[in-house]
């Protein structure tokens, strides 16, 4: 692909390389595999500097929407474009609102800030999108993570709040779930239409490899949030499926004794901690070798369905 850049244009280059890419993979320019341009090959198009384009090669990586590929390419990870149906309306929808622009004597261009200006307030005032949760740092963890990936907003909500946004008449049209919880959040709407979303919430990379050198014999304990309780099972028959270990028992933070008696306890060879407990464990043992803390991340290929599914066209 070749890039466009207008080095005198307010927006970044950064961002203009980005948006590039990923306008290429929503009309299906750019397919799943796809090799992207080296960062050698950009800066001789284009003349920008190769950090400003490494920059922007990264937080794609980031975003899961790129991986790396054999040779030390990029390589397009998912399919991004959306149903030809809603290219079709959007396109059409462009077209119209750009006639309409001109007819009343104004700039597209100028039209197209504009109405980014009032959709940012409409979207404030009125959320198109939330993600929700059991628990309030996850929820806003997670819609902060999903609000840079798609570049649209997405507020995080509890369960509690998600209830109460229904009974006040919220505008909400898609709901963003842990696909733990999936379940139980897709019956609050009652009848609304609200599309619930599942996404699969996975171990890192660097946590299986640490997970994988556990050995065969090791009893293992995880702590877990008091509101992970319902779901503990998934989650424990989830780690046999990636560990090889003699026993792994659960415990909720309410239940667990203090870190320093676990430790203690013969019982358990490793300690895992689950990112909702992580803040019960001293500091002075965070770096403690029986204490590994679990990081997790929103799984790229359920993300981008999701995306999809939401309406959000990149």
């Amino acid at each position: 692909m070749e890039f466009q850049i207008e080095k005198n244009s307010p927006v970044p280059v950064i961002n203009q390389i980005q948006e590039q890419i990923k306008m290429s993979m929503a009309i299906g320019v750019l397919k799943r595999g796809d090799i992207l341009p080296s960062i050698r090959e950009v800066e001789k198009q284009t003349g920008i500097n190769r950090g400003q384009i490494h920059r922007a090669y990264l937080a794609l990586h980031q975003s899961g929407l790129i991986s790396q590929a054999p040779g030390k390419r990029l390589a397009v990870t998912v399919s991004a474009a959306a149903p030809d149906l809603i290219n079709r309306k959007c396109l059409e929808l462009a077209r119209d609102t750009i006639k309409r622009a001109r007819r009343i004597g104004v700039s597209p261009i100028a039209f197209a800030r504009y109405l980014g200006r009032n959709s940012q307030e409409d979207e404030r005032d009125h959320p198109f999108i939330a993600y929700v949760d059991v628990d309030k740092g996850a929820a806003l963890r997670r819609a902060e993570q999903v609000s840079q990936i798609w570049g649209a907003s997405v507020i995080g909500l509890t369960v509690d709040e998600f209830k109460l946004a229904l009974g006040r008449g919220s505008k909400l049209k898609k709901v963003l779930v842990n696909h733990l919880h999936h379940d139980r959040i897709r019956c609050l709407p009652r009848g609304r239409k609200i599309d619930v979303i599942p996404i699969h919430i996975r171990y890192t990379k660097q946590i299986i490899r640490d997970l994988q050198e556990t050995k065969a014999n090791a009893s293992l304990a995880i702590v877990l949030p008091n509101h992970a309780v319902p779901v503990a099972r998934f989650i424990v028959e989830q780690l046999y499926q990636l560990i090889k270990c003699r026993e792994i028992s659960w415990m909720s933070v309410k239940e667990a004794p203090d870190f320093n008696q676990l430790l203690n306890n013969s019982r358990y060879d490793r300690i895992l901690v689950s990112p909702g407990a992580r803040d019960r464990v001293p500091v002075e043992l965070h770096q403690n070798a029986r204490i590994l803390m679990l990081q997790m991340q929103l799984d790229p290929e359920d993300l981008e369905t999701a995306r999809i599914r939401a309406g959000v066209i990149i």
